[in-house]
């Protein structure tokens, strides 16, 4: 399985429950400006404080190899889609 982000395999990331324990598709990507950090998330509008989760970035390109199509995104930008198989639309993060 090939992994095209140039962070390290371990690198943390943070995901939901949807996506791990329900596995809903990640539907919403950030690269956060502020820290570096990815978010790979179901899409949905809220959730709770307890629903978070840590993967690293290996764990959810096995989940979804078609996340490799954003390893170039650039810190402050996110992506979102309608489905798995959609083309990512970006936008940039408020500041």
């Amino acid at each position: 399985m090939d992994m095209y982000f140039k962070e390290a395999e371990n690198t943390t990331c943070f995901t939901c429950k949807c996506v791990l324990d329900e596995q809903q598709p990640v539907l919403y990507v950030t690269h956060d400006n502020d820290d570096g950090s990815w978010q790979f998330l179901c899409g949905k509008p809220s959730h709770e404080a307890n629903d978070g989760r840590i993967i690293s970035l290996l764990a959810i390109v096995q989940i979804d190899q078609s996340l490799n199509a954003l390893y170039e995104m650039p810190l402050g930008v996110g992506a979102e889609r309608e489905a798995i198989g959609k083309e990512w639309k970006p936008f940039r993060i408020p500041s």
